[in-house]
């Protein structure tokens, strides 16, 4: 008899997968000029660097979320690997001069006068993404999910 994943392992495993082809869609729609224009802080092949490594986590994210979902052992380690590099490098992902200039974009385009919405809008991000991190962590070093792999 197959090993079923719990409903926890399944939620956590949907969020991965969701979040990160929700992620894809938006960076492809949006394209790489729009990238560079929101990461200018980079300069020449440190903003390509940046860009492949976006990819490259939220691909990581994909094939964790459908590996964890089979309950791939390589998955469940993937996941936690892709977790700790995100809450370490969570204020690379969410930059203020990013958010600085969805701010302005967004003031021009509804007449909503939002500037001093910077700073919490940026702490809630980072806050979200460390403390989703945290829970996935701390879910699948448990040993009873552990088991289920």
């Amino acid at each position: 008899m197959a090993a079923k994943a719990s409903r926890g392992v399944k939620i956590f495993a949907y969020i991965l997968i969701y979040s990160s082809l929700f992620q894809m869609v938006a960076t492809l729609s949006a394209g790489y000029g729009h990238f560079a224009y929101l990461h200018q802080e980079y300069a020449g092949p440190m903003l390509m660097v940046r860009y492949i490594v976006s990819w490259v986590t939220k691909t990581l994210g994909l094939v964790a979320g459908i590996g964890v979902l089979n309950l791939k052992e390589w998955a469940r380690r993937l996941a936690l690997f892709n977790s700790v590099v995100a809450i370490a490098t969570v204020h690379l992902k969410h930059a203020a001069h990013a958010y600085a200039l969805h701010l302005q974009h967004m003031e021009r385009t509804f007449g909503l006068d939002v500037t001093n919405l910077l700073w919490p809008s940026l702490i809630l991000q980072r806050l979200i993404d460390i403390i989703f991190g945290l829970a996935l962590i701390y879910f699948f070093t448990r040993p009873s999910v552990k088991r289920q792999f």
